[in-house]
């Protein structure tokens, strides 16, 4: 279910969201007067805080809402009585009506450039470690050997024989690290980046999953086979690196001397950059993905921009229900395709001309999907029951 969607949306809109015109059944007697014994509006009592409204009308319509902390649902459609209870079926539509439209298009802002101008950093820097692998590695390991060295206790006055070996192993082991600094150096100058077209997706997210993957080699998760010789060797480089890092860091604690400041390896993050990426600029555009009737944002949604050139890159909506994407030279931005978690994909038209600023109007209560199909309730003393309900449903 859309998450984002039900915890924004108010108690006050669960009626009536999914009621839909429905032709009457043919009358039967019998059936009229059974559900006049049990028409009218109930309400779920004893169930904490959860808070729900039954509404079963004479017609065999029903109207049902459900609010338990940032869960809310509402459904409608048909009841009837069935055994000891009655059965509540809810409405399918015959045809899905779209969930996104544009409303409006605005023109850029101080802020829409602040929001891009952090995405375009996180982006680059996922661009980078995708096309070279060992940086991510590199980044990850610096920073777990920073928390390892902070962590080492220093040898005590009954360790005079080990601190004294350890002093005797300071002067190599700071050599060993030297010289895996220049040849990590050395071989990162020699390895060529992955090809960006084919490894190298146009979106952070998918530029972040190919930097993790080109570090999995390390946890056995992929064949050796399936990275570059170089990107290979560049990643044992960095992680031999790494190891004699912690070893003269280890050696220094049991010395009972503190790490000495050393170089950092230096690498040429810029010729790791798709060229592409190089080339653009500081400007953008944004999507931003609510319902304005009821004043929210929506998070999670997959959204894919698509230049005329046919390229797209993609990403998601965060808290805020913003999307954004960096604009590319000699190319305009066409549409969006918007991908909820649990419907089919749409696409929106866009026109920059107007603005690059886009607000898409989502339709909250098409969007949620109904929370059961059929569900059956058995009376109860006057009251009804719903199974995984807790509390009893009284009419008032």
């Amino acid at each position: 279910m859309l998450k984002a969607y039900r915890s924004a949306l108010p108690v006050l809109a669960w009626l009536g969201l999914a009621l839909l015109p429905c032709r009457a059944p043919a009358a039967d007697p019998i059936e009229d007067r059974q559900r006049a014994a049990l028409a009218g509006r109930y309400f779920l009592e004893d169930a904490d805080e959860a808070v729900s409204e039954l509404v079963l009308q004479r017609d065999g319509r029903f109207r049902w809402s459900l609010s338990d902390g940032a869960t809310v649902q509402s459904a409608g459609g048909q009841w009837n009585v069935g055994g000891d209870g009655i059965v509540l079926s809810t409405d399918t539509p015959a045809v899905e009506a779209p969930v996104f439209a544009l409303d409006q298009t605005v023109a850029w802002t101080a802020d829409a450039q602040k929001r891009l101008d952090e995405y375009a950093a996180e982006r680059r820097q996922a661009l980078i470690e995708a096309a070279c692998g060992y940086l991510k590695t590199y980044g990850s390991g610096v920073e777990y050997a920073e928390l390892l060295a902070a962590s080492l206790p220093e040898a005590g006055p009954a360790d005079a024989a080990g601190r004294s070996a350890a002093v005797a192993s300071l002067a190599p082991a700071l050599a060993a690290l030297e010289q895996s600094r220049l040849a990590l150096e050395a071989t990162a100058a020699q390895t060529r980046p992955k090809a960006w077209q084919a490894a190298t997706p146009d979106n952070a997210a998918s530029a972040a999953k190919a930097a993790a993957e080109a570090g999995a080699e390390e946890d056995g998760l992929l064949d050796d086979g399936a990275l570059d010789e170089d990107q290979v060797a560049a990643d044992i480089a960095v992680r031999t690196y790494l190891q004699r890092l912690e070893q003269a860091a280890a050696l220094h604690a049991t010395a009972g001397r503190a790490m000495p400041k050393l170089p950092a390896p230096r690498f040429d993050r810029e010729r790791c950059l798709d060229p592409a990426a190089r080339a653009e600029g500081r400007g953008g555009y944004a999507v931003v993905i609510g319902d304005p009737q009821r004043g929210y944002r929506a998070q999670g949604i997959g959204v894919e921009f698509v230049y005329s050139d046919g390229r797209s890159e993609r990403t998601e909506t965060g808290p805020g229900g913003w999307a954004l994407a960096v604009q590319r030279p000699g190319v305009r931005l066409t549409r969006a395709i918007l991908q909820p978690a649990d419907r089919p994909r749409e696409t929106v038209a866009l026109d920059e001309s107007q603005g690059r600023i886009f607000a898409i109007r989502l339709d909250s209560a098409a969007a949620m999907p109904a929370p059961f199909e059929q569900l059956i309730l058995t009376r109860d003393e006057g009251g009804l029951i719903a199974p995984r309900i807790p509390g009893r449903y009284v009419r008032h």
